[in-house]
């Protein structure tokens, strides 16, 4: 009984390590994607709060929805001159798309960031769609010694700003105001 115990608590520990609350980056890369806890909120209320969300959010809500599938996910595209800056001489923001994936469950929903993609004269060019050390290793990002060239140190900040959407989201997720006409 008693190892049977152990392994339980083991287990606990062990799955709440592997599930992520916030991003961030870190010589492993950056973190996948983050669960969020919306307790006693059922999958279709938090849907609807995601688009609703969206609809507030986004200048044109119809143009950034790339896909749905009501009340299990939602995909969309944002563009922000804040999300992403670049080492020259100086911090230079450079305008950018970025893609994110909620996939929603009762009391949850997870937060997935698919990539980004830099504009640049009206050209996109796919940056940095991927998540771990090995895979942005196939750009020239990373010294020989595994840190950050200069030019891209603030990718950092990249994890930030996708925290404060989550929160933004989750913000909300459980507010109960309702709008009205009281103005």
């Amino acid at each position: 009984m008693r190892k049977l115990l152990l392994g339980f608590l083991f287990f606990l520990s062990f799955s709440a390590k592997s599930q992520e609350t916030e991003f961030s980056f870190n010589d492993n890369g950056m973190t996948d994607f983050i669960i969020t806890s919306v307790e006693a909120k059922p999958a279709f209320e938090i849907y609807k709060k995601v688009i609703e969300w969206i609809n507030v959010t986004y200048k044109n809500p119809n143009k950034v929805v790339l896909s749905t599938i009501e009340n299990q996910f939602v995909r969309f595209e944002g563009s922000s001159s804040e999300f992403y800056a670049m080492n020259a001489i100086s911090k230079i923001y450079v305008p950018v798309k970025y893609e994110i994936e909620i996939s929603i469950k009762d009391g949850k929903y997870k937060f997935d960031y698919i990539g980004m993609t830099i504009i640049e004269n009206n050209i996109r060019i796919p940056y940095f769609n991927t998540k771990t050390k090995e895979e942005l290793g196939k750009y020239p990002i990373f010294k020989n010694d595994g840190t950050l060239k200069s030019s891209y140190k603030y990718f950092t900040e990249v994890p930030i700003f996708l925290n404060n959407l989550n929160k933004s989201l989750l913000e909300s997720l459980i507010s109960n105001v309702k709008k009205g006409n009281d103005w």
